[in-house]
Order: C-alpha cells, then structure tokens, then sequence
C-alpha cells in the first residue's frame, strides 16, 4: 500500500504514520498485523530528493487560482512537444492528470493536418516505403 497525507508545515509528522494506520485498521481490521515494512518520507527529505518538492509540496507548488485551470502551461513552443508533469494543469496533487492530457493533446495533434511524427509513424512509413520499392523491381 502507499498512502500520503498533507499536514501543515512545521507541524510534527513523528506520529502521522501510525496515525494513518490506525485509521485504515478501524475499517480494514486486520491491515496493520499484515505490515511488514514502512518508509516514510517527510517534507525535508522528499526535498533533498527532488527540488521541485518544495517543503514537499507533491503539486508543483502553490494550489492558489494563479496556478490553476487554463493558468499552468501545457504545451511548450516546440512543435510536438508537450508538458506532462506536476508543473503542468491539472498540478501534482492529480496523479496522472497531466500525462492524460498530453496524451490527449498528442492524440489530437496527430489528427490534424500536421502530424505528429514518433517513432513509431517514421518506422511505419520506412517499411512501407521499402514495401513499395520491393514490388516495383
């Protein structure tokens, strides 16, 4: 299992883990006996790992309106390529949000008139073109 939970900064996290366990053991009697190993990760060290985890922050910073909806970028202005992290809309806190929308853009951008080109559409296209010249000989 994997779990998180925000509590306010500076606020003591020492009991939080077991906090949490109790409560998935009031409606799940028998999860903590099945326990074998915990790892917990506070603020400070989810920031020593990774920078963008300010005070540990897993949405890319600050949730404030200027942050939100149509205000965090999802395309860049390289053709093709598009944005899928937490810094992305919806945010960090959305697991998988942003990935889905760029798969959807990527999708849609590979209807339009100009397409896309991945890796697989150019294999794609040699093997057909070596098809093409094997029956022409």
């Amino acid at each position: 299992a994997w779990a998180y939970t925000h509590i306010p900064q500076g606020a003591p996290a020492d009991d939080v883990p077991a906090r949490m366990e109790d409560e998935i053991e009031r409606k799940a009697p028998g999860f903590k006996a099945r326990i074998r190993n915990r790892h917990v990760l506070g603020p400070a060290e989810m920031e020593s790992r990774n920078r963008n985890l300010v005070g540990g922050a897993i949405n890319g910073g600050t949730a404030q309106l200027h942050q939100q909806l149509m205000f965090r970028p999802m395309r860049t202005e390289v053709p093709g390529v598009l944005l899928a992290s937490s810094s992305a809309h919806p945010g960090g806190g959305v697991h998988g949000g942003a990935g889905a929308n760029a798969a959807h853009a990527a999708l849609n951008l590979q209807k339009a008139p100009r397409r896309l080109s991945t890796a697989g559409t150019v294999l794609t296209r040699m093997l057909r073109s070596r098809k093409t010249d094997q029956r022409s000989r």
